[in-house]
């Protein structure tokens, strides 16, 4: 057996309690070595087919009721904070940082290989935002690379769920040619320079208690102004979406949004109507075309972190994905 390019450093109690271990792994970056962690729901009993959990830009793994959720079901839940996010941010890389969105897909290899090695045999990919791009660029990889010669043993994916993908850039089906051409040539001609946002952003003030939101999730990892958003950066996700529709993904597909998109608004209760970050129809428009066993879900009121949204929303958002497990017999 080859061994693996990372390794573990550490595990710990993680800092949502008891109930969830937090495994840190050291791996090969682009320029140096980073850590990636690796977040493990505890159940009472073990289960050979779990959730991985990849979170947004900007962001990181907070929900904790999603562990207990899906342990009712009979699935084990594990979620990354990938390099550079969250529990995973480091003094020699900048946050949110990377060099090309393909770095990440070793975060996703580790998280694979430590699931397998803890029981799990198949494995469904829950990928919010950013998180759903990064996830479905891997997965298209996978049809045409030689990652299973590494002789690494991994679970079988057998599905993906998208919450809110970030599959085009958030412009109307009619603007998002033009734009995108136009973004490309700007970022391309400026790849050092960074945006920094001088304000709050209306989605912040939607989610986080300290504003108008319940949610209390650490804002040193996940601000409410941002961190600066870098042009090279925003060039890498062009450049991926871009790839990600030339591929075809045959994997069984969910993908869930909001009805309507709010970004274009100014008020939060506006904001709070929809999707505050993306736009719908380009997002549909997207997945139509990569995913070749897709089921779309429209989530009437739901913010652009389905599970963000009120309860009553983010319980229509949680019993789609049961409905959807239970369709393709993964319960």
């Amino acid at each position: 057996m080859v061994t693996p390019p990372w390794c573990l450093l550490d595990s710990q109690v993680d800092l949502l309690g008891k109930d969830y271990l937090c495994h840190t792994y050291r791996l090969p970056g682009p320029v140096t070595m980073v850590e990636s962690s690796l977040v493990e729901y505890l159940p009472a009993m073990p289960a050979r087919t779990a959730i991985l959990y990849m979170h947004g830009y900007t962001d990181y793994f907070f929900q904790g009721d999603l562990g207990p959720f899906f342990a009712k079901l009979g699935l084990g839940f594990f979620a990354l904070d990938l390099q550079g996010y969250g529990r995973s941010i480091r003094p020699n890389t900048p946050p949110n940082w990377c060099d090309s969105l393909s770095q990440y897909h070793m975060d996703i290899r580790m998280a694979l290989a430590h699931m397998r090695s803890a029981g799990i045999e198949e494995v469904v990919i829950l990928a919010h935002s950013t998180g759903g791009l990064i996830a479905s660029s891997y997965l298209a990889k996978q049809y045409d690379m030689d990652a299973a010669n590494e002789q690494i043993p991994y679970p079988a994916i057998r599905g993906l769920i998208l919450n809110s993908p970030f599959l085009a850039l958030p412009f109307s089906p009619k603007l998002q040619l033009h734009m995108t051409r136009l973004i490309w040539w700007v970022v391309s001609a400026l790849p050092f320079h960074q945006l920094r946002a001088d304000k709050i952003s209306t989605y912040a003030r939607t989610i986080h208690r300290r504003f108008r939101g319940e949610w209390d999730y650490r804002l040193d990892w996940k601000p409410a102004h941002g961190f600066p958003l870098s042009f090279h950066w925003l060039k890498q996700i062009i450049f991926s979406q871009r790839d990600l529709l030339k591929q075809r993904i045959p994997l069984p597909t969910l993908m869930c949004h909001s009805k309507r998109s709010t970004l274009r608004q100014h008020s939060v209760e506006a904001v709070r109507q929809g999707d505050g970050v993306l736009d719908v129809e380009s997002m549909k428009g997207a997945a139509g075309m990569i995913f070749q066993n897709l089921t779309q879900a429209e989530i009437d009121g739901g913010f652009h972190d389905l599970y963000l949204s009120p309860e009553p929303i983010r319980e229509r958002y949680l019993s789609t994905i049961e409905r959807w497990l239970n369709q393709q017999i993964l319960l």
